[in-house]
């Protein structure tokens, strides 16, 4: 028999693939750590077992014991946002490849660079980062298989004449089987699925507005992708556009080629006058220290800005 619940995971700007900076500030756990678990959930990572493993804040009464069905939303006013579902989930604990590992330690690292972490992981090499994720691997007992693990291209307001969130807490709430069928049917669109393969360059549609730190609008992370390849195909490698920053030359380690650096529009995509529409061209590429700078600074700079600020080309 399968239960269905809503779960809220904590806001993240990057498309829960990774974690991202500016979160710190706050006696919640994100605002002493500047890390929420839930940033991996969406990375697709496959676990040793062949399954994903999600983290959830808090679980289910009964998760060892059959099988759930969830809602994942974030907490956004006026309505909550479903971002995605998770079908056929088992309790279940298993191991993830070195690799991966290695790659969660980077980004902490680099998150760390930006002080952006707290005390638990800041000040630690990469090293030490996979021993502790390593230990905290018994936190992803949500364990089901890559098929099942729905992610909506942008978020969608909670429909409310199906059902209510009772709650702002990071609790599992009920929902009949009879709800779940129908947000599934009004959410799970086929053009609402996170899959988009073109060959020209595409317009992708800008997510709704979220409450979080700020009000930011959630970027379709295919364009994002896109954008990043194309930068490689011409240029060889991804660095920062703004300071020349280039992560593999920079820690002496092959492993960090094509890492770190971030996709950033000029235009914020909180601005009125940003269009709905973005394209991969339209995307600069910065260290995460610059991308943090321009979006610190008032008012918000351009990245040739911010380069000329730097003397760069001096």
């Amino acid at each position: 028999m399968s239960n269905f619940r809503y779960i809220r995971m904590a806001g993240n700007e990057l498309g829960w693939t990774r974690p991202h900076g500016g979160r710190m500030g706050g006696e919640d756990y994100l605002g002493k750590e500047g890390l929420a678990h839930e940033d991996w959930n969406f990375s697709k990572d496959v676990w040793v077992d062949g399954r994903y493993h999600l983290y959830l804040r808090e679980t289910p009464a009964g998760f060892d014991n059959g099988l759930f069905n969830f809602v994942l939303g974030v907490h956004a006013r006026p309505d909550p946002m479903i971002i995605g579902f998770v079908e056929n989930a088992s309790f279940g604990v298993s191991d993830l490849p070195e690799s991966v590992v290695r790659r969660r330690a980077q980004e902490l690292f680099a998150l760390n660079e930006v002080r952006s972490l707290g005390t638990r992981y800041g000040g630690k090499s990469v090293a030490q980062l996979s021993k502790l994720l390593r230990k905290e691997v018994v936190d992803y007992c949500v364990s089901l298989a890559p098929q099942d693990l729905y992610i909506l291209a942008q978020p969608v307001p909670m429909p409310s004449d199906i059902y209510k969130v009772t709650t702002p807490r990071f609790l599992p709430l009920k929902m009949t089987k009879e709800q779940y069928i129908a947000l599934k049917g009004r959410v799970l669109l086929p053009d609402t699925v996170s899959s988009v393969e073109q060959e020209e360059e595409p317009s992708f549609p800008e997510g709704f507005l979220i409450e979080r730190l700020h009000r930011s609008r959630e970027r379709s992370r295919v364009v994002v992708k896109q954008a990043k390849e194309q930068f490689i195909h011409k240029h060889g490698r991804l660095f920062c556009e703004a300071c020349d920053f280039e992560p593999a030359e920079y820690f002496g380690s092959e492993m960090l080629r094509d890492r770190i650096i971030e996709a950033h529009h000029d235009v914020g995509l909180a601005n009125p006058e940003h269009c709905v529409k973005t394209k991969p061209s339209d995307l600069k590429m910065v260290c995460p220290t610059c991308h943090r700078a321009i979006h610190t600074i008032r008012p918000w700079l351009k990245v040739d800005q911010l380069r000329a600020l730097l003397g760069i080309d001096e």
